[in-house]
């Protein structure tokens, strides 16, 4: 087995361990996050394993998680228990586990440059079945990228209405 990164919560040391429940939902006036806190994995957006915690070998991939996190850490880390693949929710490569153990920081207080997210979406889309973040070319006009801006807030502005309809 190669490598695996874990993305999430700052400041762990090695011989820490990562258990499910700890979630970035954190932000009191985001609706996802309500959604999440209140309904779980059934929420908007949420995992399907809640019981189990997730690593992969892409450290670029866990970096995005713990950038999400708000300045998180990405660590080396060492499944405990039986690894299964995140088949149907992540790509190859991408696995979940009962708890993991971390190793070592590899990455401190993560804030991802636009370039290195856009490394991170090209990972994406050309791993097998990833998703597609970003569907704009690289030589996108200035118009293309304003017309995808709209279609993006209106996508976003739907999503926000599901989820406070569903904590209602």
């Amino acid at each position: 087995m190669s490598v695996l990164y874990h993305g999430g919560v700052p400041d762990l040391k090695p011989g820490d361990t990562i258990e499910p429940g700890h979630s970035r939902d954190n932000y009191d006036d985001c609706p996802i996050c309500r959604a999440r806190r209140e309904k779980g994995a059934s929420a908007i957006e949420g995992t399907g394993h809640p019981e189990q915690v997730y690593c992969t070998r892409y450290r670029d991939y866990a970096a995005l998680y713990a950038s999400m996190y708000g300045k998180g850490d990405v660590y080396q880390v060492r499944p405990v228990g039986e690894l299964e693949a995140s088949i149907g929710e992540d790509f190859e490569g991408c696995y979940r586990c009962d708890r993991l153990v971390v190793v070592r920081a590899v990455e401190r207080h993560v804030t991802l440059t636009p370039k290195r997210r856009r490394k991170v979406i090209r990972l994406m889309q050309r791993l097998e079945g990833g998703i597609c973040l970003n569907p704009l070319p690289r030589n996108a006009t200035p118009e293309m990228i304003e017309r995808w801006a709209v279609r993006e807030y209106a996508d976003m502005r739907h999503i926000m209405r599901e989820a406070e309809r569903s904590i209602k």
